[in-house]
């Protein structure tokens, strides 16, 4: 359920004998953890860690390189209802100069399941997602990791639609995942006066509204095998989901100092019954989301599978 931002600082369904809810199943296909846009589903997970290296925009000064170590916990609360907590650590390099380093301002997200029509492979959640204002770096170091100095809010719905109603065969192992938000300001940006030395727009500490959006297309070789046809390929291809991810932001208010960003995120993702690993390039569309190709991989965890009687149950069951 992990989603990384863009650019601040400038498995056979059948075999595995889980409940509907466990790993983002809509019918036989399951909707894969993602790592640039949150996935659809409520579940007991955790990413540890996401690592990533993004070089940074580039207006032809010195090349900027941010690397981040991250976490997220998800946690059920009820079957359909649930929450995350997300933090990392970042270091943002630039040749002679000393390295910026410090932790992310940490967020969390309460995520509620209502609708799952498995005949239809659709999915469907809404969200808030909650962005903290000095939980991470303050100061210089905070300013420029992209640390905001007030809160957000950003109401969200997800969505994941498996290709199973589709007449062609093969085409029925693709699925499209979503998210589509609009973060609120808890301190809206304004402008204080002119800089009296070089004429500049001055401004206080708050932000401006803003929207985010993504999808992600993932093709199933497990799908294919188990609910097309079962072509005898190794266990381990079974396994692995090739998948793209879009993700977008642009300001929604007026004044601002961001600029509209586009992340494209072609990978593959290997789920096993406890665990998953994804890797996937990280490719800027535009110059205001990064001057290179950079990466990012994730390392997730089932607590369904690995503690299905304890930390893997939802929490209203642990008393019952």
């Amino acid at each position: 359920m992990k989603r990384v931002w863009l650019p601040a600082a400038l498995v056979c369904a059948s075999a595995w004998h889980h409940p509907a809810y466990a790993h983002g199943f809509a019918g036989p296909h399951m909707f894969v953890s993602t790592l640039i846009i949150d996935d659809p589903n409520v579940a007991d997970e955790a990413s540890l860690p996401t690592l990533s290296w993004q070089p940074q925009p580039n207006d032809g000064g010195p090349q900027m390189n941010l690397y981040a170590a991250e976490f997220e916990f998800d946690k059920t609360i009820t079957e359909n209802f649930g929450f995350a907590i997300n933090g990392g650590y970042q270091w943002l390099t630039q040749p002679g100069a000393k390295t910026a380093n410090g932790w992310e301002n940490f967020s969390a997200t309460l995520k509620y399941k209502p609708y799952v029509n498995a005949e239809h492979e659709f999915m469907m959640s809404v969200g808030v997602v909650g962005n903290f204002a000095r939980t991470g770096a303050n100061g210089p170091n905070g300013a420029v990791l992209g640390n905001d100095d007030s809160n957000s809010y950003e109401p969200t719905i997800y969505f994941g639609k498996g290709f199973g109603d589709l007449p062609i065969g093969w085409a029925r192992a693709f699925a499209l995942t979503g998210e589509f938000g609009y973060q609120i300001a808890g301190k809206k940006l304004k402008a204080t006066g002119l800089d009296p030395d070089s004429g500049d727009v001055l401004y206080n500490n708050g932000t401006s509204n803003q929207w985010n959006g993504g999808l992600s297309l993932q093709y199933s070789v497990r799908y294919l095998s188990s609910q097309v046809k079962d072509y005898g390929l190794p266990e381990w291809v079974n396994r692995l989901t090739p998948l793209v991810e879009l993700a977008w932001s642009s300001p929604a208010s007026k004044p601002n100092q961001d600029s509209t960003q586009y992340l494209l995120a072609p990978g593959i993702n290997y789920t096993a019954e406890t665990y998953a690993v994804t890797v996937e390039a990280l490719v800027p569309l535009n110059k205001q989301s990064g001057s290179h190709v950079g990466v990012i991989a994730q390392f997730h965890l089932y607590f369904d599978d690995l503690f299905p009687h304890s930390l893997g149950k939802p929490i209203v069951e642990w008393f019952q």
